[in-house]
Order: C-alpha cells, then structure tokens, then sequence
C-alpha cells in the first residue's frame, strides 16, 4: 500500500511538472495561438511589444524589434507578447497598451510613431512603467516633445542613411535616380535630403552629373496609388528608386518588378522581397532593442534620455551581406562611412525646405 502511494505521488509531481514545464513555455512565447493554450489569467508578460494594426512579419521594424525580444526573453526566461492595436487611432492605442500594462508589463516597447502622443499621456499616468519608443519621441498636443525619467526614446540618423543610398545608387552608375518618401515627417526629410548629397557627391567622383525625380506621398495614397507613383518614375527612364519609409517599399518594389527597375530599401534589409532590390539603407534596431532589454534586466534603464544612433555609433549602414551591388568597393564604403562618423560629412535637415535648396551642383532635379 505504502509503495503504491509513493508511485502515485510520483506520477502525480511528474504530471505537475510537466504541465508546468508546458505553460512556461508559451508564457515565454505568447503570441498568436500559443496564448491561448493556458488561461489569460495565469500568464503575466513582463515585456510588450505595441505596435498598429499592420503586419508583424512583413520583414519591417515591428519584426526586427519582435526578433530581437524573442531571442532576448527566451535566452534570459523573460516572459514577453506582442500587442497588436486593432485600427490606427488614439483611442485604440491606448486600449491596448494598457491592456499590455494590465497583462503584467514592466517594459512598453512602443514601436509606431503614430503614437508619439499616446506615449506621451501614458508615461505620465503610469509612472512604475518603463517605455522605451523606437524610432520615434513623446510629444504633447503641441509637438513639444518630452521623454519622462521612465521612458527612453531610440532615434536614428535618417540622413546618415540616406546618403549612403544616394552615394550607392549613383556610385552603381544610375544616371536617373528617384526618391519616394511615405511622408514628409523629419525622418523621411533626413532620409531625402541625405539621398540627394550622397548622389551628388558620387556625381562629383565620377566628374558627372545625375538626374533625380523627387517625391513626397500624402496619406490619402494608397499602396495601388504608391505603385503608380513608381512606375510613372520608371517609365520616365529612372533607373532605380529610393523607397523611403516602412508602408510604401511593397509598392515600389512591386513596380520595379513589372518595368525592369532597381530599389533601394530602407529601415530594414528588404532583399527577400525581389531581385530587384540592390541594398537597403538600414537601422541596427534588433541591437537598440537588445541593448534596452538587458539595461532593463539588470536595473540600468537609462530612463529620460533620447538615444540617438548614427555612423559614430554604427547604428545605421547599408545591407551588405544580402546585397546586390556590382561597383561599390568595400574601400570606397568604409571611406564615406567613416568620414560620416566622423564628422566630415554633415547632414542637416533644419536649415533648407525643399531638396532643391540642398548645395548639389550634380544633381539636376527633374
């Protein structure tokens, strides 16, 4: 009798453990199906990822920053989930972080600018909460932006970036090029303004001069719109565009497969989607988010700050393993990266409107 119940008390602390062993599991996942394999109550997520109601695994910055928490939180046992917002507004953003607070989160990892004031109220109502913003700051009503002792803002240099495209694309001997922004937000600015220097000073090497078709979006455009957009570049005799912003490169990539073009990506390595797409000009946002989460894991959160990434830093770059660039030199890259991290070449954004009034005598805007 004694030997049958410790059999059973043994079956039974096998059982628990296995079960248990089970929930860790999906509680160090939690996302998609696999939440709801235990109850909602019994699972607190300590680190959240918030984001719009787009797609996470559309190889843009929301996948990048998911990656980087996934391979964080399983490596360190930190319980983590992603939270998707259900439509682009206020209100919603704000439902579902404190749904991500309600769930347990220590960390807010808000990764759209659309909700740069939605962050902005909740820092200040939920002052036990660490935030972090990528890409992104905290403003008011009134645009004056405020990053709290509980919220830290990563920011990265869109001009450094962009002109690493543009010296790339006129270096591969495009005599046309083009730019596309999703907005006219400062990144995409930095991001335009950069392309058109980097084109000029390639222009410059090669003693010539290079065309440049340079466009804004507006937010009534759709993907079809952004497309036609593309395709009225190609058609022209642009030879490869640089699409800059996350919603609009499907679009572009998807022209330049239909009329022969070349794309240069951006934020993100955008090689897996076509052939078509030469390089990327890119952000190191999975080393942003990894070096948060451990400052976060061991108490340092460098709360209040504005962390800004650049070539100094090595926070920005072109895609270079995936690439499918023909002429540029590792010499000749190392060459413009350093003299951007260095200081020698300088990209400001708050000194002219327009790209024509950018000092670029080999550039001709069309």
């Amino acid at each position: 009798m004694n030997m049958m119940n410790g059999k059973l008390k043994r079956i039974i602390v096998c059982a628990v453990c296995v079960a248990a062993a089970f929930a860790l599991c999906f509680a160090l996942g939690g996302c998609g199906g696999q939440e709801e394999a235990i109850p909602e109550e019994n699972v607190d997520y300590e680190i959240a990822l918030v984001t719009d109601d787009g797609l996470i695994n559309d190889g843009g910055h929301s996948e990048v920053a998911w990656n980087a928490i996934v391979d964080f939180g399983g490596t360190n046992g930190i319980s983590h989930k992603y939270y998707k917002a259900s439509e682009p507004t206020d209100s919603a953003f704000e439902e579902i972080i404190r749904t991500a607070i309600n769930r347990g989160a220590g960390l807010v990892i808000i990764d759209n600018s659309s909700m740069q004031e939605v962050a902005y109220n909740m820092q200040k109502e939920y002052p036990e909460i660490s935030f972090a913003m990528t890409e992104s700051e905290p403003y008011d009503e009134n645009g004056d932006i405020r990053v709290d002792k509980n919220t830290v803002a990563v920011a990265f240099d869109s001009g450094q970036a962009g002109f690493l495209a543009g010296y790339t694309a006129v270096n591969e001997g495009f005599a046309s090029v083009g730019f596309i922004g999703q907005s006219e937000s400062d990144e995409i600015k930095g991001f335009g303004y950069g392309f058109v220097k980097g084109a000029n000073r390639a222009a410059k090497e090669r003693c010539s001069t290079v065309s440049m078709k340079y466009l804004y979006c507006d937010d009534s455009m759709d993907s079809e719109a952004v497309s036609k957009m593309a395709t009225d570049m190609y058609d022209d005799g642009v030879e490869c565009i640089f699409a800059a912003g996350g919603n609009i490169q499907d679009p572009v990539i998807e022209a330049a497969d239909l009329h022969d073009g070349k794309v240069i990506g951006s934020i993100t390595d955008q090689s897996s989607k076509s052939e078509r797409v030469i390089t990327s000009a890119t952000y190191d946002i999975s080393g942003a988010v990894k070096k948060l989460l451990k400052e976060y894991k061991s108490g340092e959160f460098p709360g209040g700050e504005i962390i800004r990434y650049n070539a100094f830093n090595k926070g920005i770059g072109l895609e270079v393993r995936n690439n499918r660039l023909d002429k540029l030199t590792q010499r000749q890259y190392d060459t413009v990266y350093g003299m951007l991290a260095g200081g020698d070449i300088k990209i400001r954004t708050d000194r002219v409107e327009s790209p024509e009034e950018i000092i670029a005598p080999n550039v001709v805007f069309e």
